[in-house]
């Protein structure tokens, strides 16, 4: 399981490195000067997004997935990780989109876009990290009847009295001939 925590946190250090590296690749669209610049940075962007950051972020995913099954971390703290995750994925998806409407030399990139969602990553990376150092005991405020095993049957069945013992029947003795 140390190989695969190892590849998990691995993948999550190349994918939010590389998520933050693309929106530098991306703010430079705007200081294309020509054909040239452009296929350059068109080039590295793209290069970026499907050579490095997806398959980090599809490694972190698959990786994490694994562990959530191997070990007991099934605790409101890995709920919100997951939440902070999930933030990352929209980020991913975003730049894929923002990768595919420069495509066109003739637009402008969103750069008000670029640099929210870089926002939204260097925050929710720092709430991945805190919650994983700190593992804070996170009181979900629900009732016992959601976090407690077994507690979803019906009503009828949990408070329905215990069934009688089992009746013997007397022996049979088969007769003598």
């Amino acid at each position: 399981m140390l190989w695969l925590k190892f590849l998990h946190i691995a993948g999550v250090a190349v994918w939010v490195a590389g998520l933050l590296y693309l929106a530098a690749l991306l703010q430079n669209h705007q200081r294309v000067r020509d054909r040239q610049d452009f296929a350059r940075v068109r080039m590295g962007s793209r290069f970026a997004y499907m050579g490095l950051v997806s398959p980090a972020a599809f490694v972190a995913v698959g990786a994490g997935g694994a562990l959530l099954f191997l070990a007991d971390a099934l605790h409101p703290w890995m709920f919100a990780k997951l939440a902070a995750v999930g933030v990352l994925v929209v980020a991913h998806m975003q730049y894929g989109h923002v990768l595919a409407h420069l495509a066109d030399e003739e637009v402008e990139g969103p750069t008000l876009r670029i640099r929210l969602v870089a926002l939204a990553i260097g925050a929710s990376s720092l709430a991945i990290l805190a919650l994983v150092l700190a593992k804070p005991a996170i009181d979900p405020g629900l009732p016992t009847w959601l976090t407690e095993p077994g507690q979803l049957q019906p009503l009828e069945e949990r408070h329905a009295p215990p069934p009688p013992p089992p009746r013997h029947a007397p022996p049979v003795y088969p007769h003598s001939s």
